[in-house]
């Protein structure tokens, strides 16, 4: 008599709604989890990146631009505007 109709009235909402924040929680979870990973993770650069040359190879700016062309890291015309103002800034200043 107290529950409306056996128990068939709004009671099952407090039957459901635990399940549905449960679920909730894990989902939340499971995006945090994979976003965090995906942002701390990174590969790994290539051997050498960033590092100094051995010792007794001379490594010039142009040799860098060459390497970064055959890597495909700047396309064939950033490559001949960089060459171009490494020749004007190579040249001694004349008259």
């Amino acid at each position: 008599m107290y529950w409306d109709h056996y128990g068939m009235g709004w009671g099952w909402i407090w039957v459901l709604l635990p399940i549905l924040l449960i679920v909730t929680a894990v989902v939340v979870v499971i995006v945090l989890v994979t976003r965090t990973s995906s942002t701390t993770h990174h590969a790994a650069p290539p051997a050498g990146y960033g590092a100094a040359p051995p010792a007794g190879t001379a490594s010039t700016a142009r040799a860098i631009v060459e390497e970064r062309l055959a890597r495909g890291e700047i396309t064939p015309d950033e490559y001949r505007e960089i060459v171009r103002a490494l020749d004007e800034t190579s040249r001694p200043p004349g008259p």
